[in-house]
């Protein structure tokens, strides 16, 4: 299958994957290194399943992230989405629970501003305080740590932040909470720091176990 047959291709799962520009002092993100790295499509256990990466970047600023993430998801129609991050105090590669609707009016953005309550309220105001992926994380977990590159961990968190990370993953959740029913097949990655081709190299194939381990935990 030729990259210039994508068209012609009726995928099995449409994924849609993005990652996240400079931020603080953090002037190459891996979140980004590893997302615009990932080829087109993949094949798994008979399954060819598209992988959609956006061209530019998400930019570390909550209204940005508001006004973006919702039109890729309609735009894309994605089966299943997935959110990279960078988490500079870790040295693992972590699923994250889920994410809370409180809390962004504590941290400014790479813009300076804050989400406050009151535009939290005005937004989401009848959301959930909080929401968890229904993707099956226990499961996916140990699959995926069968598949991952060796000598990285690769784990489950419940520590998702009240920065553009955990916005960006609430954003995602609340969306599909109110179109699917309760279906809600989106994840957070956080990713370690990683420098230079061979650690980026190496954060895209933990990633893409991580796409295997999805595809088989949802085909049982």
């Amino acid at each position: 299958m030729a990259e210039n047959d994508d068209q012609e291709v009726s995928y099995a799962l449409k994924v849609l994957v993005t990652g996240f520009g400079a931020f603080q002092d953090i002037k190459v993100n891996p979140s980004w290194e590893i997302c615009s790295q990932l080829p087109p499509y993949i094949s798994w256990r008979g399954l060819d399943i598209q992988i959609i990466t956006p061209p530019n970047p998400l930019e570390a600023a909550y209204h940005t992230l508001l006004s973006v993430v919702p039109p890729l998801l309609d735009e894309h129609k994605p089966d299943i989405v997935l959110h990279i991050g960078l988490a500079v105090e870790r040295d693992y590669f972590a699923i994250e629970k889920g994410a809370e609707k409180e809390g962004y009016h504590q941290y400014p953005d790479v813009r300076r501003k804050v989400f406050t309550k009151a535009e939290t309220k005005k937004i989401w105001g009848k959301g959930s305080g909080r929401l968890n992926s229904s993707i099956s994380i226990e499961d996916v977990v140990a699959r995926w740590a069968k598949n991952a590159p060796q000598g990285l961990e690769v784990k489950q968190s419940d520590d998702v932040g009240s920065y553009v990370c955990g916005f960006v993953y609430y954003t995602s959740l609340e969306y599909f909470e109110r179109r699917s029913h309760g279906e809600r097949p989106v994840l957070f990655l956080h990713v370690p720091p990683l420098e230079g081709e061979e650690e980026v190299d190496k954060g895209k194939e933990v990633f893409l176990a991580l796409i295997r381990a999805i595809v088989e935990s949802r085909s049982g």
